[in-house]
Parts: structure tokens; sequence; C-alpha cells
């Protein structure tokens, strides 16, 4: 509503805010062009990123049911270990309990592949 002048340094009324156009400000609880964009920009990103998660679940799990029993304990061993590295590095951060959850269940459905096949 005020904004300083570089001069002066005193605050002067504004009526309409610069970075916002003014069919934009005309309605107060109206959400900007370039809110409603970023927000759905974001939410294709993560469509997008799920999809791609998707097709690489299957394809590992194509990858286990190709493979010998042998090579799947194999397997198994080098991700609980690189999985321990992992938990490792997450028990020294503040993540959300969602991303602790999702993380575990992630695991075990692997591990899961491994030993279905």
């Amino acid at each position: 509503m005020f904004r300083k002048t570089m001069l002066t340094g005193k605050p002067q009324a504004c009526t309409v805010n610069a970075a916002v156009p003014a069919h934009e400000a005309a309605t107060p609880d109206a959400v900007p062009d370039q809110l409603s964009r970023s927000l759905k920009t974001q939410g294709d990103a993560m469509v997008q990123y799920g999809a791609r998660l998707l097709v690489l679940r299957e394809f590992l799990a194509a990858l286990c049911a190709g493979m010998s029993a042998e090579r799947r304990d194999s397997v198994e061993g080098a991700f609980r270990k690189r999985v321990d590295d992992l938990l490792c590095l997450t028990d020294d951060r503040q993540l959300p309990e969602a991303f602790h959850a999702t993380l575990l269940a992630e695991i075990n459905y692997y591990l899961g592949e491994l030993k279905r096949r």
C-alpha cells in the first residue's frame, strides 16, 4: 500500500502495485496469473516425475524377473549395503516423516521384488 521513494525515503500512497497487472489487482481474492502458471507447472512436473518413477519401478521389476536366484542374492546384498549408507545420510538430516515413510516403503518394495522373483 505504501512505498518509499528513492530520493526522499518518505512513504507515499501507492494505488496499484507495480508488480501486479491492473486486471489482477481488481479482485483481492483472485490468484495472480503468474502464481496459477507456476502451480500448474509444478503440478505438471510432479505428474511427469511420478510417471518416470513408475516406469523405472516396472523396469527394475522386469530386471529382477530375468535374474537367476544367485544374481538376485548378490544384488540384494549390494542393495542392502547401499540402503544402509543412504539411511545413515538421511538420519543426520531433518526431513519430513513422509519422506522417511516413503523411503522405507520403497526399500521394502524392492527387497520384496528381489525375494519374489
